[in-house]
């Protein structure tokens, strides 16, 4: 049986099973996120303001924006998890994400005064936050390339970047819950920073651990 051949079959298979596919990669995340919560607890706390922080506009859209670059990672791993599928808009709804992320980080600066704009882009925690949110992706991540293992992903490097994004934006949701900066600008760099981090490592354990 030629290549393609096998990789058609096995897309045929995949497809009359997606709801199983979806179920594979939900139980990983949610015994991640778990795990991700307990290391936060554990680590560094729950901000005690956050009740009150949580009720900010700056909170809700930064919620909201880590919302949305979960939805396209994990729009693009039920898509790369079966043999011979692409991406799709995947990239295009990340990018599209933290381009509106960064925007209002650009206004937010250019509306503040000189000698603050750099605290927009610092904070208080930019030596920590990045380095925070890759640790914390860990179990999320390891979870998440053990359940594509038990799939059929024919792109191995893309899809452990895109579980990478997925699992790095799944904890810096999870961080924001002590992290105490409000800035878009900040969350647009570092936040980044991290989840770009966590991509990349990804996508070099997922080139081996998900070779077929």
């Amino acid at each position: 049986m030629k290549t393609q051949d096998l990789i058609g079959l096995l897309a045929s298979d995949t497809l009359q099973t997606r709801l199983p596919a979806r179920q594979q990669l939900t139980r990983p995340v949610l015994i991640g996120g778990l795990a991700c919560a307990a290391l936060m607890a554990g680590l560094w706390g729950i901000n005690p303001q956050l009740q009150e922080m949580s009720m900010r506009p700056a909170f809700i859209v930064k919620m909201l924006w880590l919302l949305s670059l979960m939805g396209f990672s994990v729009y693009g791993l039920l898509r790369l998890s079966r043999p011979g599928m692409k991406a799709g808009h995947t990239w295009t709804g990340l990018g599209l994400s933290w381009l509106a992320m960064l925007s209002l980080g650009l206004v937010q600066s250019w509306q503040a005064d000189a000698a603050e704009r750099s605290a927009q882009w610092m904070g208080a925690s930019w030596q920590v936050c990045s380095v925070n949110i890759a640790l914390l992706s860990l179990p999320v991540l390891g979870a998440l390339l053990w359940a594509l293992d038990q799939l059929a992903p024919t792109r191995p490097a893309l899809t452990g970047a895109i579980a990478g994004v997925m699992a790095g934006s799944l904890a810096a949701s999870i961080y924001s819950l002590h992290c105490t900066e409000t800035s878009f600008a900040f969350f647009s760099l570092w936040y980044v920073a991290g989840i770009v981090a966590v991509g990349l490592l990804g996508a070099v354990l997922g080139s081996r651990c998900l070779r077929w």
